[in-house]
């Protein structure tokens, strides 16, 4: 065999070896890359991999599932940032290696506190927003049609019922989050009147109110335990500090109200109780 042949030999040989060894290229999934989002890396291949080694780095902060070994890979980002993925595919014939490197967005995180004015209706909701990653929110509410786009919100309830505000955060290409808070207002009207109070400047029981829901109108007067008017008012969020109308503070002991009040729901009431100012 002369040396021509001989080479062509073993360049045909070189190239059949070549032309068996398998390639893989990364396919990045068409969602956008938010954290928090399961993603999954698929290969278009040839000369039939028979094996797959896939690496993530950094690796920190990263789920994967199922294991590195199949012919796709999805992985969760807890953080954003710039990543490179890498996958090995052989067989009999030989290994190569492909590469990808993408970036992953910080999902925005929708969180806010809920707290009302007071039990029952009417009542506000205030609506403080602690979202992060944002740049920009709506609120909606279930019992009317209208958004609102402020960043902290307050809503105005004046019927019981069923109710829900949900919170969407927007954050960049779409890695958007939303969170839901549920509540019930209480379906009747009620009233309670406190029997003590300590007007002593210490922030703590320093009113006299009494303690209503769903009241629409009330008016409430104060006497002295010898029938003396004291002091009176005629809204539902009406209280007493302790003081007579005049301005004059009023001595611990014993005193007495006299309520009238009408709930949203129709309701009325007449109510008649001690109270005690401790000092």
């Amino acid at each position: 065999m002369n040396r021509i042949l001989k080479f062509s030999i073993l360049l045909l040989l070189s190239f059949n070896l070549k032309a068996q060894i398998p390639t893989a290229i990364i396919i990045t999934p068409t969602i956008a890359p938010c954290t928090g989002v399961a993603l999954t890396f698929t290969t278009s291949t040839t000369n039939t991999p028979t094996a797959f080694s896939w690496s993530v780095l950094p690796s920190n902060s990263v789920a994967i599932v199922p294991d590195k070994t199949n012919p796709f890979i999805t992985l969760t980002f807890a953080k954003g940032g710039v990543y490179t993925l890498s996958l090995q595919v052989s067989n009999a014939t030989g290994t190569t290696s492909s590469f990808k490197t993408f970036t992953v967005i910080q999902n925005a995180l929708a969180s806010f506190n809920a707290s009302f004015t007071n039990v029952g209706f009417p009542t506000t909701l205030n609506l403080t927003n602690y979202s992060t990653n944002g740049i920009n929110n709506v609120w909606s509410y279930n019992d009317v049609p209208t958004t609102d786009v402020s960043y902290s919100a307050i809503k105005n309830y004046t019927a019981s019922g069923s109710y829900s505000v949900t919170l969407i955060e927007y954050g960049s290409l779409g890695c958007n989050d939303t969170s839901v808070y549920a509540f019930r207002l209480s379906d009747s009207s009620g009233v309670t009147i406190p029997n003590i109070f300590t007007p002593n400047n210490d922030s703590i029981n320093d009113i006299f109110r009494p303690i209503a829901r769903g009241i629409e109108k009330m008016n409430v007067w104060i006497y002295s335990r010898y029938g003396t008017f004291i002091y009176s008012w005629d809204k539902p969020h009406g209280f007493w500090d302790g003081y007579t109308s005049s301005g004059e503070p009023c001595a611990a002991g014993i005193y007495f109200c006299v309520l009238e009040a009408t709930g949203f729901d129709g309701k009325s009431y007449k109510l008649k109780g001690s109270v005690t100012l401790v000092k």
